[in-house]
């Protein structure tokens, strides 16, 4: 596929062609004769990019913006676009478009069915009972971090006796409670917890994807 060549106002020469992205996003790099990048990114029309006419070369109407700012005529600028959906087309054939395709096909079926599983979640009882186990968790969790409280008193103050003797048994009757409830709770909205749990694995999913 041939480049375009353009004549810079400095007198090199660059040549530009598409490049596909991993995600087969179609952008452009722009090399001169020796082979130094000189400019990169997606093909914009100035009027979007927030450039005023003012500032513009005469006749040019779309940039690659970046450290230096290339700019293309109208005629120029269709023809990048055609060297684009040329590059495209061939990507999508290709083995490594094939896979991106089967990729975004997964992703679409994954987030189906997130959604699907995490619908409840959006309607108004569901943001109340999620709201309401939330609080029974919490609770249970507050009990939890008030009994490590006191035991760490307890060994600064030489107390563990007391502790053992007093504490620990009644933070522990109470805690047995407080998941009592959190049992019982689930139990009665399985939906929420099913959806609750579809909800953590989906984060879980995405942030894996992105690290």
């Amino acid at each position: 596929m041939e480049p375009l060549v353009k004549q810079l106002a400095d007198g090199r020469t660059v040549h530009v062609r598409p490049v596909i992205t991993a995600y087969g996003a179609v952008t452009y790099t722009a090399v001169d004769d020796d082979g130094r990048t000189v400019a990169g990114g997606w093909l914009q029309e100035a009027r979007e990019h927030g450039v005023p006419e003012t500032q513009r070369p005469e006749g040019h109407t779309h940039l690659i913006a970046g450290t230096l700012r290339l700019w293309f005529t109208a005629a120029e600028a269709e023809r990048l676009t055609a060297l684009g959906a040329k590059a495209e087309e061939a990507f999508t054939a290709s083995p490594d478009g094939q896979r991106l395709a089967a990729w975004r096909r997964d992703q679409e079926e994954l987030q189906a069915a997130e959604a699907a599983a995490t619908a409840i979640l959006r309607t108004p009882e569901g943001r109340a009972r999620a709201g309401e186990r939330a609080g029974l968790k919490e609770a249970a969790n507050a009990i939890a971090a008030a009994d490590d409280a006191q035991r760490e008193r307890a060994e600064d103050s030489g107390e563990l006796g007391l502790y053992y003797r007093e504490q620990q048994p009644a933070n522990e009757a109470r805690l047995a409670q407080a998941l009592a409830r959190l049992d019982a709770f689930d139990a009665q909205h399985p939906q929420i917890v099913a959806a609750l749990d579809a909800e953590k694995e989906a984060r879980t999913r995405r942030f894996l994807e992105a690290d």
